[in-house]
């Protein structure tokens, strides 16, 4: 079984760009380079797109529906803050900006996979407890521990008197709290079991104990299926200890561990009803001093981790959560004072000063089309080996137990061509968990504007660098839901622009299409002199290719198969216990973050001003170049042979005598002047001549192949 998956990751690296004008950028006072206007762009859909609107929620009888969003009278749109929010991660990656939009969490884990891994060691060889979870006097967090038995389902439904049938149909532990009641009261005897003297509650009506049944629901198939389904509940019984305080950090972790779970909703609702006297039933483990260190809901609960998400983003760089200085991403789309969490903070937020506005349909709407049923999980971040950034060195994937752990990056879906996967199995019959799309078809057109204020050229540079991903036209955006099933491929197009610069000069108004190269070419300037100091080629950086790979279409159908989910829960299963870690780094860390060089020093980061005129001249000569290149090219199509000869040794002849010359330059040329020679006889008196000039301007030893041509050709052709 092969890991497949829709998702990768580009990894947060250990530098990051602070640009050192974020001081001087406002509103108001503009600045020396500054430029206002707007950008004119086309977006066209490579595939359906769905832009969410309105939701109608799913049911036992019908999946979700989720329509495109439309405008007050009906029209299908686009919110500018969709592509606003898809530009932005876009440029965070390409301007190496901080790692910062990630919501501070404490995860948790059950993993048993490996009875020696952390969690087995850490909760299933060490001894649990059994308490009460509850409030204080004091209004505090407290469990009130006490003793506990295992307590078979066939006696539970015996002493509650229950249907068997009623009782396997109900799988969490919420809904067969509804048939027995809230920990209901038992009268009963023990026994030691056979598998390590654990005691055994038998129920009687006189009963030397007396305790309440505490159920913790069935994963999988029911008690009596087979040998390995769970076949125990539990009896709570005999609190004689006295009470132990919860820390925050314990609690704080144990709810953000079951927050978005049923029991946990079902629990709060029962103690805010006043419905529990001893309180909320849970295990937990101690430290060697006494004090909880964790606890949960069932008796293999899922474990929190040593490290926060955050600690993790610091174990890679704490200046992506700590400074606060604001980002590249930051000055041009604005963020809010939240979004620097430093100790000291200082700034309190700025309004961007970019504007996108709505994007509507280019031509009157086509019917758009429902797809689906579809499952649009969640992400899952509790799955450590592709969530956090692993090496495959010492056999064990890294988890987030380790102090040096670090989050695997920013979560990317590759575009691709429209791939469904359509519920099968115990899915299909489960329209709860489905839902259908509402698309505008492949081929719709939508146009919008970019509206921006007082942006330096080298800001402008960095936000037309994210619409093509640099220039690069076969690179395509993912936007909207359902881009794990290739929903929302999308093209951004410059179709016109409207500037005034800042220092009253017009060439922004005059040549608009070089001085939006010039941006362009001040963001790379600015990119390449960063990454130089931290040792690194910025067009070359890891980051920077893997988030281009990532935005090239893939269509081929073994490509495809490796960007889908695994149709069914076993598969994944059977995967997991192939442990094949290699495969997890292939897939899912194969691109290295940027290491900052010895002598990198964050002071070295400053801001970047360019001669606009140089640069203009520089774009001049390159489109020149490109112009020259072209009429070469046409000529060539149309020229006999002995012409495209003479072109071709002209052509490598100029570059020669450029700095781009390189071995295989001069091999090349060697060929061409070979042929030459050995066509001589077909070549005019004119052509000869031609030949004869190209090579005289050629300086090269007699002994290497090069030379040797060209001693040929300045004996035999005439001058």
């Amino acid at each position: 079984m092969s890991l497949s998956a829709p998702y990768r990751f580009v990894p947060a690296s250990k530098v990051v760009l602070l640009p050192d004008w974020a001081g001087q950028v406002s509103h108001d006072m503009p600045f020396e380079d500054g430029v206002c206007g707007e950008l004119s762009i086309q977006l066209s859909c490579d595939t359906p797109l769905c832009v969410g609107g309105n939701q109608d929620p799913s049911s036992k009888e019908a999946s979700g529906r989720v329509h495109f969003f439309r405008t007050p009278d009906g029209q299908p749109a686009i919110p500018g803050s969709s592509i606003k929010g898809m530009l932005r991660n876009v440029l965070e990656i390409a301007s190496f900006a901080r790692f910062k939009q990630v919501e501070e969490k404490r995860l948790g884990v059950r993993d048993i996979s490996d009875s020696n891994n952390f969690y087995c060691k850490a909760v299933v060889r060490t001894p649990v407890q059994a308490g009460w979870l509850s409030f204080n006097n004091n209004g505090q967090w407290q469990v009130q521990p006490c003793e506990f038995s295992r307590l078979h389902q066939e006696d539970l439904i015996n002493w509650c008197k229950l249907r068997k049938d009623d009782w396997t149909r109900q799988s969490k532990a919420c809904d067969r709290y509804r048939l027995i009641g809230v920990c209901p009261e038992v009268s009963f005897d023990t026994t030691t079991m056979k598998n390590g003297g654990k005691l055994k509650a038998i129920p009687k009506a006189d009963g030397s104990l007396n305790g309440r049944i505490v159920v913790t629901g069935q994963p999988g198939q029911a008690y009596d299926k087979n040998k390995s389904a769970k076949k125990y509940e539990f009896v709570f019984h005999t609190s004689a200890k006295d009470p132990l305080a919860l820390s925050a950090e314990t609690m704080t972790g144990f709810k953000q561990i079951h927050a978005d779970s049923d029991e946990w909703s079902y629990w709060q609702n029962q103690l805010s009803g006043g419905k529990l006297d001893l309180g909320i039933p849970v295990f937990f483990h101690t430290t060697s001093t006494g004090s909880i260190k964790s606890m949960g809901l069932a008796m293999m609960y899922k474990l929190p981790y040593e490290n926060s998400l955050h600690d993790a983003i610091r174990h890679t760089l704490a200046d992506h959560l700590d400074s606060e200085q604001p980002d590249l991403p930051d000055l041009i789309f604005g963020y809010l004072g939240d979004d620097h969490p430093g100790q000291n903070r200082t700034q309190w937020g700025a309004r961007g000063r970019v504007n996108i506005g709505l994007a509507e349909l280019a031509q009157p709407p086509e019917a758009l089309r429902w797809h689906g049923p579809m499952i649009l999980n969640g992400p899952k971040p509790t799955f450590y080996p592709a969530y956090i950034r692993q090496d495959g060195q010492r056999g064990q994937p890294h988890q987030l137990m380790e102090n040096n752990s670090e989050l695997a990056g920013w979560k990317r879906y590759p575009v691709k061509a429209l791939d469904i996967q359509y519920p099968s199995g115990k899915a299909a019959d489960n329209p709860k968990t489905q839902v259908r799309l509402e698309t505008v078809q492949e081929g719709s057109v939508f146009n919008f504007k970019i509206r921006f204020h007082n942006l330096r050229r080298v800001e402008l540079g960095a936000l037309l660098w994210s619409l093509n991903f640099g220039n690069k036209p076969e690179c395509r955006h993912g936007l909207g839901i359902g881009k794990p099933f290739g929903f929302g491929q999308v093209g951004l197009t410059v179709t016109g622009s409207k500037m005034r610069a800042n220092d009253g000069s017009d060439v922004c108004e005059q040549k608009p299409e070089q001085y939006l190269k010039a941006c362009r070419v001040e963001f790379d300037q600015m990119m390449r002199e960063f990454l130089c100091v931290s040792g690194s080629q910025w067009e070359n950086a890891a980051p920077v290719e893997a988030l281009r790979d990532m935005a090239r279409p893939v269509s081929n159908s073994d490509s495809l198969a490796e960007l889908r989910y695994f149709s069914e829960p076993k598969e994944f299963v059977e995967w997991r216990h192939s442990k094949n870690l290699d495969e997890v780094v292939e897939t899912f860390h194969k691109a290295e973050a940027v290491q900052p060089s010895e002598n990198y020093s964050p002071d070295t980061m400053t801001g970047h001003l360019s001669d606009l005129e140089e640069t203009l001249a520089d774009i001049h000569q390159q489109e020149k170049a490109a112009q020259e290149k072209a009429a070469r090219a046409e000529a060539k199509a149309n020229a006999t042979t002995e012409e495209r000869l003479l072109l071709d040794i002209e052509e490598l002849t100029s570059t020669y005598h450029s700095d781009a010359c390189t071995k295989t330059t001069k091999e090349n040329l060697a060929k061409e002047f070979n042929k030459a020679h050995k066509q001589q006889q077909d070549l005019s008196l004119e052509q000869q001549t031609s030949v004869r000039a190209q090579a005289n301007t050629i300086d090269e030893p007699s002994n290497n192949k090069l030379g040797k041509i060209i001693k040929k050709i300045k004996r035999d052709f005439p001058e």
